[in-house]
């Protein structure tokens, strides 16, 4: 699935910069996790602790898989989102990318810039050959940036929590990079 090369520690795109994430964002998932708006086209709103198992697990995903999230801040360092590529929990065998972005900083573009990238590396660095994006059937912005960045739509499912969940992918060698 991925060769033996990891995927960076950093991410520059056109107008964020993407770090690996540390302990140090706790607060950042503290505040998203906690956001109905954000939430509710994730997991609900998640309680301290469950953000903190999260962003262990994230720690531990990029130790162990050498894939995970990146968080993105602007030129002014105002942190704005993540975004990255991990084994996909929902899909034996895929690896999918993911992003969130901040309620203040919708419509601006940016969870596009975030998937970009990641397919980039995940394409050009990692030497992938498919890459998957899950969303939930009902949340027309996240189907947008998949389609935007060039992925197709395969298929309709139930998730776990039974609403319906849309998986889209992309293959390597649709990738105009």
């Amino acid at each position: 699935m991925q060769d033996s090369t990891a995927a960076p520690d950093m991410v520059v795109t056109r107008r964020l910069t993407g770090r690996r994430v540390t302990a140090d964002h706790l607060d950042y998932m503290l505040e998203v996790e906690g956001d109905i708006r954000v939430a509710q086209w994730l997991y609900g709103i998640q309680s301290p602790e469950q953000s903190r198992g999260r962003l262990d697990r994230w720690m531990r995903m990029w130790r162990e898989t050498g894939l995970g999230f990146w968080i993105f801040e602007d030129s002014d360092r105002r942190l704005v989102g993540h975004g990255g590529l991990f084994n996909s929990p929902r899909e034996a065998g895929e690896v999918e990318v993911g992003y969130v972005v901040k309620p203040a900083y919708w419509g601006r573009g940016l969870a596009t810039e975030i998937t970009l990238a990641a397919l980039k590396i995940g394409f050009e660095s990692l030497g992938l050959q498919r890459i998957i994006g899950i969303a939930q059937s009902a949340n027309a912005p996240s189907r947008r940036v998949l389609e935007k960045c060039g992925m197709i739509f395969e298929t309709e499912f139930a998730s776990p929590d039974g609403r319906p969940g849309v998986r889209y992918a992309i293959a390597k060698r649709m990738w105009p990079g």
